[in-house]
């Protein structure tokens, strides 16, 4: 695998590509689902091919349509506040450090139930272009309910602020990603390697970061998003006394 990550890091270097963008989050575009106004972050039209990052802050009562997504699994995770997911009937609720995963073709929604600001994050993988669109809001008038399937136990209820490391990857069900939680001290570092083909951000949610690759070095502040399409090893650094950051990595690889 080495020797294909070295020939793909020569062709972008000789084509003069950016192995790695900061997506500032005044960047970052509207879409609506319920009473839910979102951000989407990394999507389609910046070029990803194989995850989304999504960004909320809701308030108590306000709710993101239920929906489904036909190829895509879908992980969100609570950063600030609680909410309920909601499949169908049924209501599950989450909190600050925990998240949820949805195998494709699970029903659900979010109910905002904190007080004050709640802040969430989600991203599908494969990314599903209809959520952008409106075409997976059931709220709308006359639309149709949600289609898919509400199975028991599908449904992974996770805590990933309490260690450094995965939260999520193919030993707990996602076929199609990779997620990790770092809390790094000032000047620590983590490690991620990729191949061919995958691609990877890294989301700032406290602090600021060092990001590094093929030679390249980018600053990431608070709510910044590194995007990262080449392969090989990246490295991120902590700038601040304390970092807080979000890694995900799709198709599976290594971090450390």
């Amino acid at each position: 695998m080495r020797s294909g990550i070295l020939l793909a890091l020569l062709l972008a270097s000789a084509a003069g590509a950016q192995n790695v963008r900061i997506i500032r989050f005044a960047e970052s575009t509207p879409f609506q689902m319920g009473s839910v106004t979102s951000r989407r972050i990394l999507h389609p039209d910046l070029g990803a091919r194989n995850l989304t990052l999504n960004f909320s802050v809701t308030r108590r009562g306000a709710e993101f349509a239920q929906h489904s997504h036909d190829e895509s699994s879908d992980t969100i995770l609570m950063l600030k506040g609680e909410a309920d997911l909601r499949q169908g009937d049924s209501r599950r609720r989450f909190r600050t450090g925990e998240c949820v995963f949805l195998p494709a073709g699970q029903i659900h929604g979010t109910v905002t139930t904190g007080p004050g600001d709640n802040i969430m994050i989600s991203f599908q993988t494969p990314p599903d272009r209809k959520l952008y669109a409106g075409a997976r809001d059931s709220s709308k008038p006359g639309a149709a309910p949600p289609s898919g399937a509400i199975t028991p136990g599908a449904v992974k209820y996770l805590r990933f602020d309490q260690r450094n490391g995965e939260f999520v990857n193919p030993a707990m069900g996602s076929k199609h990603a990779s997620a990790s939680h770092w809390r790094l001290k000032r000047s620590r570092t983590f490690q991620s390697e990729a191949g061919a083909g995958a691609e990877r951000f890294v989301f700032v949610w406290r602090g600021e970061v060092e990001v590094t690759l093929g030679g390249e070095v980018h600053t990431a502040g608070e709510r910044d998003t590194a995007f990262v399409t080449y392969p090989g090893v990246l490295s991120v650094r902590a700038l601040s006394d304390e970092a807080v950051v979000i890694h995900v990595q799709a198709p599976p690889g290594v971090s450390r």
